[in-house]
């Protein structure tokens, strides 16, 4: 999941303050006149959003706790035992 957030948060990002732009104009915009995308502003927010978002993971431990004992690969009869960490 948190491979997926990374790849596309800041696509999401900038479709979200696109689509909150373009509502925001609308309803404030009675006369029907065409304002120009702040891209620059756009582009800014979701640069320091996504920077946020990584500093985030990099400090937050997801799945299992640290610690424990690994165990590498070993070559059995019945194969390739692969490595794993005992608790």
């Amino acid at each position: 999941m948190s491979v997926f957030i990374i790849r596309f948060l800041p696509i999401i990002i900038f479709l979200i303050l696109i689509l909150v732009w373009f509502l925001l104009t609308r309803k404030s915009n009675k006369e029907n006149r065409v304002q120009k995308a702040p891209w620059f502003i756009f582009i800014i927010i979701s640069i320091i959003t996504f920077g946020l978002v990584l500093i985030l993971f990099r400090f937050i431990q997801f799945g299992e706790e640290p610690g424990g004992k690994y165990i590498p690969p070993k070559l059995t009869e019945e194969g390739i035992e692969p490595g794993h960490v005992e608790r």
